[in-house]
């Protein structure tokens, strides 16, 4: 969040410089247009991310995001031997933190006597609280704004009164005794009722803004000021770009009439200036009236109209595509003490890399943690040198948690899983989503010599499912006694491999329509009669498994697979789901978490 409110702060702060730089260089117009930058990187900046490595001291000017708590120290828990590690051999800060620590009573002590350095975390989850600010406030301004607008347009359609088509732009003109016309509303043009206080110009000019589709930009403006009303420099962004929508406009209607007309035209809108000014009400509308000084900004700008300059433009795109460059880095600090002390840590639990024995031969590591924001993590698993992708979703609390590791069917993404995922969370689960691996990327890492059976993509997805278990030792937020394995169709089969071959290492399974056929087998190695098939080996699953399908469906494939475990059983649930349907999961979410509870 941080990442993001530095980034739509610098783009804005870059356009008002460079605004102020061309003036008079560049046509009002594109002057306009520069400010759609604001809204396209809100638009990107949650998808489009740039990681760069920096030093520490710059990276903490551009954090990820807002930290999901503060912490009165760091701890490391029954992992270092602490008679194998001499004071000397550990980084300072590790023993500053134990003497800060031994002054709290409601802290642990470091003992001569102790087995491990231990230390406790204290909790203040100041993210959520900020967040949960920001939404209700931005709600409450969304609403607010949306009410007075609805009151507004009610307003208008009652108390105008039809005048007829203006034969120029096509649009209908109405009139309305109100101090803000003349206005546009939508593809209406408001008028004064009294004749002699409308021009030929305030009719066009509000055409004008019809044309330049500020009828809708005024609306995204609004809604940019909504999300962002926390940030001083929004709101001046705010207040700038409705005046280059009138200085556009001005421009468009000189263009119409010609330069002949220019001084006609700016008394007709000093007439306007010269009525009473009141304060902005929020309205979605675009008008021909403003106050003393951008009235003047306005007159001066039909005198001395703007040129067109090629190379004013091509400067100022550029100036703005190498700051929106820098918008979306996401810094990853050096290594500092901490990375000492994570990699003393992680020596401690497991020495990395760690090779596993044929038929699984593998080699895993650290995985690499991003944050995303308070409650989300996205992590890179490494099995060998391949990189296996997952987002993690973090409940409220200290943790470790009860975790869920989940996968859907091939092709599938997280979003399309969220629901479900989110209940878990708001349920005091953490959630692991682990993304498939595509074809085209095992096909890669054969060599690119293709894929021949169906059993070489079920056995990267297991061997890549096994390598994510092992390296989830290195989150400390994982409760590693409570793991859970979820699967939807080819999801739902890769964790029931994965549930057999592990099944010392979780806790349960709740599998959700599993695409189980009787060829269905692993091959292990080059040796093409070393086959292992999925209706062969459960058996031997102790694991309480639930497999969930439409009350609808065919079940015998899944009945087969349930009467052969020996802690298995079916839940079927209301409506529909299929591969076809992603989006529609019909109480999947009630039903995995009541499947979870009772394992």
């Amino acid at each position: 969040m941080f990442r993001y409110i530095i980034g739509v702060t610098l783009i804005a702060a870059a356009i008002m410089l460079i605004r102020r730089l061309a003036d008079g260089r560049m046509l009002k117009r594109h002057q306009y247009a520069l400010w759609l930058l604001i809204p396209l990187y809100m638009l990107i900046s949650p998808f489009l991310k740039i990681s760069v490595p920096v030093a520490d001291e710059i990276s903490s000017l551009i954090p990820a995001a807002f930290e999901n708590a503060v912490y009165d120290n760091t701890y490391i828990d029954d992992v270092v031997p602490f008679a194998e590690l001499e004071k000397d051999d550990l980084p300072e800060v590790l023993f500053e933190q134990g003497e800060v620590q031994e002054q709290a009573e409601d802290t642990e002590v470091l003992s001569n006597n102790a087995a491990s350095v231990r230390t406790v975390k204290k909790h203040v989850n100041i993210g959520a609280v900020l967040n949960g600010i920001y939404v209700s406030v931005t709600a409450a301004a969304v609403i607010a704004l949306t009410v007075y607008n609805a009151g507004f347009i009610i307003f208008c359609r009652r108390k105008s009164t039809y005048l007829g088509t203006d034969p120029k732009s096509g649009l209908k003109v109405y009139a309305i005794s109100h101090r803000g016309v003349p206005f546009l509303l939508f593809n209406g043009i408001y008028v004064d009722p009294e004749p002699s206080r409308t021009s030929e110009y305030a009719i066009c000019h509000e055409a004008c803004h019809f044309k330049h589709g500020d009828f809708v930009w005024v609306i995204l403006r609004h809604l940019v000021l909504a999300l962002n009303w926390y940030n001083p420099v929004i709101w001046a962004a705010f207040i700038l770009s409705g005046r280059d929508c009138e200085l556009a406009c001005d421009e468009e209607v000189v263009s119409v009439y010609g330069k002949d007309h220019a001084e006609t035209y700016a008394e007709a809108l000093v007439m306007q200036m010269q009525r009473k000014s009141e304060f902005y009400r929020f309205t979605m509308t675009t008008g021909m009236r403003s106050g003393y000084k951008s009235m003047r900004r306005r007159i001066v700008s039909i005198k001395h109209p703007a040129k067109k300059s090629f190379k004013a433009i091509a400067m100022s795109l550029a100036a703005l595509i190498v700051i929106s460059g820098f918008a979306v880095l996401e810094p990853k600090a050096a290594e500092s003490d901490q990375s000492i002390i994570d990699e003393l840590v992680n020596e401690a639990v497991i020495e990395a890399p760690v090779k596993r024995e044929a038929p699984f031969d593998y080699e895993i590591r650290k995985p690499a943690v991003s944050q995303v924001s308070s409650y989300e993590k996205d992590i890179t698993f490494f099995r060998d040198d391949n990189a296996v992708k997952a987002k993690m979703l973090l409940p409220e609390g200290s943790g470790p948690f009860k975790t869920v590791v989940m996968r859907g069917e091939l092709g599938s993404t997280y979003y399309e899983y969220q629901t479900i995922a989110d209940a878990l969370k708001e349920n005091g689960y953490a959630v692991l989503f682990v993304k498939n691996t595509h074809e085209s990327e095992i096909i890669r890492r054969s060599g690119g010599s293709g894929v021949k059976t169906v059993a070489d993509v079920y056995f990267e997805q297991v061997l890549d499912h096994f390598a994510v278990i092992d390296e989830m030792r290195y989150i400390p937020e994982i409760d590693m006694d409570n793991i859970y394995l979820w699967g939807h169709d080819l999801g739902g089969v890769i964790s029931l491999y994965t549930g057999v071959e592990r099944q010392d290492e979780i806790k349960g399974m709740v599998i959700v329509q599993p695409y189980l056929n009787e060829n269905q087998a692993l091959k292990f190695s080059e040796d093409p009669e070393l086959m292992v098939r999925l209706y062969e080996i459960l058996p031997d699953c102790t694991v309480p498994t639930a497999i969930l399908e439409p009350e609808n469906s065919p079940l015998s494939a899944s009945k087969r697979a349930t009467e052969s475990m020996p802690d298995g059983r079916i839940v079927l649930f209301e409506g529909s789901l299929s591969k076809f349907d992603r989006f529609t999961f019909n109480n999947i979410d009630l039903k995995t978490l009541s499947a979870l509870k009772d394992m």
